[in-house]
């Protein structure tokens, strides 16, 4: 299975964009992708996804592609991410 960088390492879940982080990551290992796969597939660069898995703020045409590809519908995957606030995986 693919690995995130810093998997093995927990994360708080303070904020949004950490929450969607930690929620594309959890999406991209359990179809065992790697970052760089993912950002293939999606059209975008490797750093992009990268940076959004550590919490960086993505746009809203990325999450877009994230939730089209991972078969959810936008406010599913953000309400799976909310969902993770205050949380630790």
């Amino acid at each position: 299975m693919a690995k995130a960088i810093g998997a093995d390492k927990k994360r708080g879940n303070q904020t949004l964009a950490q929450a969607i982080g930690a929620e594309l990551t959890d999406l991209r290992q359990a179809k065992d992708l790697s970052q760089q796969t993912l950002a293939d597939r999606l059209g975008y660069d490797v750093s992009y996804v990268r940076q959004t898995e550590m919490g960086g703020n993505p746009t809203l045409q990325f999450l877009e592609a994230v939730a089209s590809f991972f078969a959810l519908k936008l406010s599913e995957f953000i309400h799976k991410a909310e969902a993770r606030i205050g949380t630790s995986t």
